[in-house]
């Protein structure tokens, strides 16, 4: 599909495809197969590198039915996000009478570019394709300085990979659910394997919000889907589901143009550093910079963080 396609039907990147339809919700969201296309389009397509083809690395330009290929993988994994404004929040620390306590605080307002953003987080069984490709032993994909780090970057039984798996591979069941005990450096080399980042604050938020906000009011909706909370829509504490969900799970929680679990299940990395401001009697003592995290988790105190859907600029 040609970049000028989008441009005489623009709503199909507005509107969701709707729920997977698996024998199980168990089973990963799908993934789309040419077998018509040239074996190396075809693959990429498969391991969701789609990206790679649109926005080539090194420099060169893949034919016009490649591309074409990529745009169709685009439009099934990925929402388009219209550029606007948007308001973040921040907070700071302070002593009150009941001690040391965290004051929300608007931090000013963000131009956001137009972008799309996967629809869903990254699942363990599209996770294992970036284990399986040697992932951890590409130099390429991890900074200078945490190379000897990524050593250390072990699941249970010290294969590489995430800190829950065993034996290599997530635990039976859990392929549809979101990979979790990454680090921020895991799931940035993860997002560059497949061509694609993680999102800044600005723009997680506002693909969050756009789709709620009124024209070019700088009034956001509170949640995906509005402003009041419903807990059968977010795998939160008061769920009462009390462990990971699937992607399928909280289809209710989608934003209109469905991007999936904004809110709850697990917290997804920002690529935004994370600055604690504090009042004057306060010192805040961080040796390393740290990354911010968002949407939540489906328990109050989580260890879980989870690779954040991951965004692609068209330029």
């Amino acid at each position: 599909m040609p970049l000028t396609t989008f441009f005489t039907r623009p709503l199909s990147f507005f509107r969701s495809p709707g729920r997977a339809k698996s024998k199980a919700d168990s089973a990963p969201p799908p993934v789309l197969d040419f077998p018509n296309a040239p074996p190396d389009i075809r693959l990429l397509v498969r391991n969701r590198q789609y990206a790679h083809i649109v926005r080539p690395q090194d420099g060169v330009q893949f034919d016009a039915e490649s591309i074409g290929f990529a745009w169709q993988a685009i439009d099934h994994d990925m929402a388009y996000v219209p550029g606007g404004t948007v308001v973040l929040q921040g907070e700071y620390a302070t002593n009150t009478s009941e001690g040391l306590t965290l004051v929300p605080q608007m931090l000013g307002t963000s131009e956001v570019e137009s972008l799309f953003i996967d629809r869903w987080c990254v699942t363990n069984h599209d996770y294992k394709r970036f284990v399986d490709d040697g992932g951890y032993d590409d130099v390429h994909l991890w900074p200078e300085q945490i190379l000897t780090t990524v050593l250390q970057f072990v699941d249970t039984t010290r294969h590489p990979g995430p800190a829950l798996w065993k034996d290599g591979r997530p635990l039976p069941g859990t392929e549809a659910q979101p990979v979790s005990g990454v680090c921020w450096y895991e799931a940035n080399a993860y997002a560059q394997w497949a061509g694609k980042r993680l999102p800044t604050s600005a723009e997680w938020q506002r693909a969050a919000t756009w789709s709620l906000s009124k024209g070019d009011s700088l009034t956001e909706a509170r949640y995906p889907w509005g402003n009041s909370f419903d807990p059968s829509f977010a795998n939160t504490w008061a769920s009462g589901n009390h462990c990971i969900a699937s992607v399928h799970d909280f289809p209710k929680g989608s934003t209109p143009d469905g991007i999936r679990q904004m809110v709850g299940n697990v917290w997804e990395w920002i690529n935004t550093q994370y600055l604690l401001a504090a009042t004057e009697e306060i010192t805040v003592h961080m040796q390393d910079s740290m990354a911010e995290i968002r949407g939540g988790a489906t328990t109050a105190i989580s260890t879980h963080t989870r690779l954040a859907k991951a965004v692609v600029q068209i330029l």
